[in-house]
């Protein structure tokens, strides 16, 4: 009797066995149904990568009429490596579902500051990374010009994610300066005049005497009269008429 049930699950075993590598070998000879991207943390103002990007990086001759590409032909990790090395992709993850469908989930880099130093330009990340421009599309964000130690990077990416978080101070900034002296300038959108930040390392305050400033003054007084704010004065903000 003992012998009689191990041969029925060795049966069973070798059977269960077959039907596993049949049905891989039918699933890999599958043809790919379809290809669903989603890029998770995608916006408007995001123009650096889409679904026809990927589709092209993965597959260059996916808008070729008749075009198959077989399950079992598909290699995940060399299809994340893929992605994962364009320059504006942070990460990715690539899977198969058991209806044939390809899924590609994409998280994207955030440029918030292009910089420029006479002929290297470049974009700047929200995490300090120095990002390659795209010929594709060109991101609405601040400028900055002139030539910033890595050091200085990290402090103006920090500078401009405050500034973007401000209405007021969205608003009113559109570029940065550093001078010959290593003095850092704000650009206003409004009037011709500079608003002198000086060293750049304890921005924050400054930044808020700025708010301050804009909040009871903006409308009040003729700002293209002015020369210059300077903001390196403790406690006060010094406005220069021309």
């Amino acid at each position: 009797m003992k012998k009689k049930i191990s041969y029925i699950l060795i049966i069973y075993m070798i059977f269960m066995i077959f039907l596993f590598f049949f049905s891989k070998k039918t699933h890999q000879n599958r043809t790919l149904e379809k290809v669903n991207v989603i890029i998770v943390n995608s916006s408007s103002n995001d123009g650096f990568i889409n679904e026809k990007t990927i589709k092209k990086i993965l597959f260059p001759r996916y808008k070729i009429e008749n075009f198959k590409k077989k399950i079992g032909q598909l290699c995940i990790l060399n299809m994340e490596k893929k992605l994962n090395n364009y320059p504006f992709i942070k990460k990715s993850e690539v899977f198969l579902s058991v209806d044939g469908t390809l899924h590609i989930k994409i998280w994207t880099k955030k440029p918030i500051l292009r910089i420029k130093n006479g002929k290297d330009e470049y974009y700047l990340t929200n995490e300090g990374e120095n990002l390659e421009l795209s010929s594709l599309y060109s991101s609405n964000v601040i400028l900055a010009t002139g030539y910033f130690s890595k050091e200085e990077r990290k402090y103006l990416s920090n500078l401009v994610q405050i500034i973007n978080s401000d209405e007021i101070l969205k608003e009113q900034i559109i570029s940065i300066k550093k001078t010959v002296s290593d003095l850092f300038l704000l650009i206003p959108k409004v009037g011709n005049h500079r608003i002198i930040l000086g060293n750049i390392k304890n921005f924050k305050s400054k930044l808020n005497k700025l708010k301050a400033f804009y909040t009871q003054y903006l409308n009040v007084i003729d700002i293209k009269k002015y020369e210059s704010i300077d903001l390196q004065y403790k406690d006060q903000v010094v406005a220069k008429k021309r």
